[in-house]
């Protein structure tokens, strides 16, 4: 059976949208969690769709076919560890600037502040997935998914011997559909994470001294 894309885990949702200003100082997102957790999961969604569709076989033709579904992955995975960013920032001496996480587009930045966060609530052993079974396997699949920007690739790449449009090997549509996977792990291991931080800063609120003397009020509950 077909493994349900995790809903992104963003602050409560307001009562109603509204774009004053006094929000930025508590989210990133201005009080849009609800849209932009629906845009994530219809940015997942629409990469397996096309996924579906793609040629796995050697094809000038449809060589490039698979770059869309970098692109879209890259932005849910971006929306994703905002999302951790925005519910873990809380647990560091200096909590991230949410105008700051609302504009920047660097995955390695905030790959850096989710290690950040997952060492100061001490999951470091429950912060695992198929694939990533350790902070640098994190940053690994995160910097990769960075370097995967199909127009750069084809910048690099104008010294190349021949200028006959072929795909680089990293792009080639086997290669992405493989590292899809991988990716699909990442997204869930974010939101599921996303969830514990909420819960876990939750409890520590309920009884903070208990809480925090022991550096946590509850085992976390990343699957």
């Amino acid at each position: 059976m077909k493994k349900k894309p995790p809903v992104l885990r963003l602050s409560k949702p307001k009562a109603a949208f509204q774009s004053d200003e006094r929000f930025w100082p508590n989210c990133w997102h201005n009080g849009g969690d609800i849209e932009i957790g629906l845009y994530a999961r219809s940015l997942r969604e629409a990469a397996e769709t096309l996924i579906a569709t793609l040629n796995l076989k050697p094809d000038p033709k449809t060589a490039w076919d698979a770059c869309p579904v970098v692109l879209m992955y890259r932005e849910s995975v971006e929306l994703h560890l905002k999302a951790l960013v925005g519910e873990g920032s809380k647990f560091l001496p200096s909590p991230t600037d949410v105008i700051t996480l609302y504009k920047t587009h660097s995955l390695r930045w905030l790959a850096q502040i989710v290690c950040q966060i997952i060492k100061a609530v001490r999951w470091e052993n429950e912060f695992k997935c198929e694939g990533i079974a350790t902070l640098a396997d994190f940053s690994t699949v995160v910097n990769e998914l960075e370097a995967l920007d199909p127009v750069s690739i084809a910048v690099r790449s104008g010294g190349r011997a021949r200028h006959d449009g072929s795909v680089p090997h990293q792009l080639q549509p086997p290669n992405v559909v493989q590292f899809a996977k991988s990716l699909d792990c990442l997204l869930d291991l974010l939101d599921s994470t996303a969830d514990a931080l909420a819960a876990e800063w939750d409890l520590r609120s309920e009884c903070p001294n208990e809480a925090n003397r022991n550096g946590g009020g509850c085992d976390p509950t990343i699957q």
